[in-house]
């Protein structure tokens, strides 16, 4: 008798909820890349950003090699590329070598599996093999050395890799030859010479592990501090280095706390990739805009909220009857690490 009316009691809000998003505006997505905002201009407003992902254009020239959208992009550096890598079908273990960038990066696995080889010394010749499923994080800094094979072999990948990627620089990559010599400097699909062109990695005076994350089994949910009846997954902060990432999940007809209804950051970027579910998210035009425009976001839908532009929410359930994961990284400033603490967002009443 429990167990039936807590399931009726269950299901009358979640068609509540459905019913309720199921008239909201559809999203008015993006056909080109999104182009980030480094810092916000005078006191005007900014508005979130929509690209679905799915019915995105694939890029003209690919990225790594393989199927890829770039889907957005700083104004001067800096890509987040959604991208599939296709299984081995050679049994012969490529034998590519190591290499390292100059920039920062992070990735998260959506479908599928990835085998990287990370290495601690150049003088390696098998690094640490790190396998990366579905949910699987990655935050690695600058001179971090890696490779999807190594020289003796190893395992590979066993179904088609679903990748979101952001490279914070230019795309550029430094080999690391296996004869001691100078390695080469060169672009993505060396389509160009990087300025400044700096090959040598023997001058390099210290090398940085990534950090990785397996998020199906390496953490729990937990509740979010900062908003009641959410729950949270940290993936990354780095307070000095003005970065952090976490996973973040709502129920099934959330409805937002008292309070929670708008805020907006001064000088942060922040970009949210959905992961499961569907979700309204509010439009507003500014701090006095009380209604603002209800859109419906869903799985592969990327979102993204530029300086002093307002997230936050109307009246009624935000979720319907799945609820709604999504992938959350915040930039104190900018669009790459350095930018220092992350301010707490402001609150519009």
């Amino acid at each position: 008798m429990l167990f039936d009316s807590f399931f009726t009691r269950w299901f009358h809000i979640a068609t509540i909820a459905i019913a309720l998003i199921s008239n909201t505006a559809a999203a008015q997505p993006y056909t080109e890349q999104v182009v980030g905002t480094l810092e916000a201009k005078g006191r005007g407003w900014n508005q979130i950003q929509f690209v679905d992902v799915e019915s995105f254009s694939v890029d003209e020239t690919p990225r790594y090699g393989t199927l890829s959208k770039t889907i957005f992009r700083g104004p001067e550096l800096g890509f987040l590329v959604h991208t599939i890598f296709p299984p081995a079908w050679n049994m012969r273990m490529s034998q590519g070598g190591p290499h390292y960038h100059l920039f920062h990066e992070w990735g998260f696995t959506l479908e599928g599996d990835s085998v990287l080889y990370e290495a601690i010394s150049p003088y390696q010749m098998n690094g640490k093999m790190e396998w990366k499923p579905k949910g699987g994080w990655l935050d690695r800094p600058p001179f971090s050395i890696h490779s999807a094979n190594w020289l003796t072999g190893g395992l590979r990948p066993q179904t088609p890799y679903h990748l979101l990627i952001f490279e914070e620089g230019d795309g550029s990559l430094i080999t690391i030859p296996r004869d001691g010599s100078m390695g080469d400097h060169y672009g993505p699909e060396r389509r160009f010479k990087p300025d400044p062109y700096e090959p040598d990695w023997r001058k390099v005076k210290q090398w940085n592990p990534p950090w990785l994350v397996d998020t199906a089994h390496d953490l729990e949910w937990e509740p979010d501090r900062e908003v009641e009846g959410r729950f949270v997954k940290w993936l990354s902060d780095d307070w000095q280095g003005g970065f952090r990432s976490r996973m973040i999940k709502i129920p099934p007809g959330w409805v937002p706390p008292e309070g929670g209804g708008k805020t907006y950051y001064k000088k942060a970027n922040v970009m949210r990739y959905m992961l499961f579910g569907e979700m309204k998210v509010w439009q507003f035009e500014d701090d006095d805009d009380d209604v603002g425009t209800p859109v419906t976001v869903k799985e592969d839908f990327f979102i993204y909220q530029p300086p002093r532009s307002i997230w936050g929410y109307g009246e009624g359930p935000v979720t319907g009857v799945y609820g709604a994961t999504w992938l959350e990284v915040i930039y104190a400033k900018g669009l790459s690490h350095g930018g220092g603490p992350i301010e707490q967002p402001t609150v519009i009443d």
